[in-house]
């Protein structure tokens, strides 16, 4: 069930919404259960067999919490982590890794051809973050079956993120000021998914099929690689940030403040700070679980420079089980060196001008081979900005309108002077005017749920 369908927000939403209230009135554990439910049953839309491997999950790893909490045992939480690893990398990168070896030593051993199960990289994070906090006494309170499976399954962020920490959301399922309607909260939530479902339909959509088209093509022109080659870019800003905005106002409609996971990240001035802007919380993840178990930077600029890459690899990794995933978050990783280098070795600045663009630029491209299938679509794609073929502009020209030229004006005027939507969480006043945007965004966006993708995010 996606949040852009029709049965999501005319049914499942408001029907999830008040069932949820209206159990709290009686008790709250009603409420809970009924959240659980429709936590669960959201996830079970997608596929039923994967229901059961997310359950049999969320069993293991509260049985391991509990025996932590009584136990703080480094073997156990180590084998906790291994075991969520083992599941993640067995759905996940099974298939990869044996085609790789039938590539590398001529074998022939088959391929199981998985069917990735939604959303596994993010609660299995989730529930490693949970051992963690558990055995770091992060976590000073034991919390209900009940509240942990909450923590896991909440269906703003089960799918596609934030990756929350326990610390910071089973205080607020547990809360019971949170259990009654907040007028504030579910009108600024009700805002904000507005915002979030009009940035995935009206423009993430409305740019994916000029990206599409691209990657079909044999021989881009110039001006078809520069535009497919944008489209994209705006394409997976739109559709991450739209979602971002969604989880976020589902979850103020229930009282729970989710993690900011987006925030305005083309306009970061150096590649440092975009990935402080661009999901967030997998930075913050990797950062605890990987850049500074392995030492960070306090143990000498050479180990810093091999823990930033290896941090990156395995965020290529994370994001897909292939070469092109693999080689884009090596070259984030590359430039995180290089501004590292630039900026401790060379003591150097730059104007922010003049580093928002150079920044700009290389996210741009190197999105490119995020949205490559391999690398010879991703060569077709570059060998196009040097093809200046006046059939190629003249065949670009009777394709692309002035209503096409709008829409990427219109993307680049939000992209660089809308704030952040989690901005308005804190300055939102319940009042006429924001009412009526939400519901000329809601009413625009569902009259538009004619060509509908998955989010982008989905995948991962």
């Amino acid at each position: 069930m996606l949040f852009c369908s029709y049965v999501f927000v005319l049914l499942f939403l408001p029907v999830t919404v008040l069932g949820y209230f209206l159990l709290n009135r009686f008790r709250a554990s009603a409420g809970k259960l009924w959240l659980l439910a429709a936590s669960l049953f959201f996830y079970g839309y997608f596929s039923i067999p994967y229901l059961f491997l997310l359950l049999g999950s969320l069993a293991v790893n509260s049985l391991l919490g509990c025996i932590l909490f009584r136990h703080k045992k480094k073997w156990l939480f180590a084998a906790g982590v291994v075991l969520n690893l083992f599941l993640l990398g067995y759905c996940k990168y099974y298939d990869f890794f044996i085609s790789n070896i039938n590539t590398l030593f001529a074998t022939d051993f088959v391929l199981k051809h998985l069917l990735l199960p939604l959303g596994i990289s993010f609660f299995t994070f989730q529930q490693i973050s949970y051992l963690s906090d558990v055995y770091h006494d992060e976590l000073k309170e034991k919390y209900s079956l009940l509240t942990y499976s909450l923590f896991v399954t909440f269906f703003p962020q089960l799918v596609a993120g934030p990756i929350v920490l326990a610390n910071e959301m089973m205080p607020q399922f547990a809360d019971p000021s949170n259990q009654k309607i907040n007028s504030q909260n579910m009108s600024c939530g009700i805002f904000i998914f507005s915002l979030g479902l009009a940035k995935k339909i009206l423009i993430a959509d409305k740019m994916a099929p000029f990206a599409d088209q691209l990657f079909a093509m044999n021989e881009p022109g110039f001006p078809d690689s520069l535009m497919g080659s944008l489209a994209y870019c705006f394409q997976i800003y739109f559709d991450f940030s739209g979602y971002c905005d969604m989880a976020i106002g589902i979850g103020l409609m229930f009282n729970i403040i989710l993690p900011v996971n987006f925030s305005s990240p083309y306009r970061s001035g150096n590649i440092q700070e975009f990935w402080r802007r661009w999901h967030i919380t997998l930075g913050r993840f990797l950062s605890q679980f990987v850049y500074f178990p392995l030492g960070g930077s306090r143990k000498g600029e050479g180990r810093a420079y091999l823990n930033l890459a290896f941090t990156f690899f395995v965020s290529g990794v994370w994001h897909g089980a292939n070469w092109m995933m693999i080689l884009w978050g090596c070259l984030h990783g590359g430039a995180m060196m290089l501004h590292r280098f630039w900026k401790k070795v060379l003591n150097k600045t730059m104007p922010h001008w003049l580093g928002v663009s150079l920044t700009f630029l290389f996210v741009w491209l190197v999105w490119i081979f995020f949205r490559a299938e391999n690398m010879t679509q991703a060569v077709r794609v570059f060998s196009g900005f040097i093809n200046f073929s006046p059939e190629k502009f003249r065949s670009f020209s009777e394709s692309f309108s002035g209503k096409d030229l709008l829409m990427y004006l219109v993307s680049a005027g939000i992209i660089c002077f809308l704030p952040p939507a989690n901005s308005f969480r804190e300055r939102f006043k319940p009042a006429v005017w924001n009412l009526a945007a939400a519901i000329i965004l809601l009413i625009c966006s569902v009259f538009s749920f004619n060509r509908i993708s998955p989010f982008i995010y989905f995948n991962f």
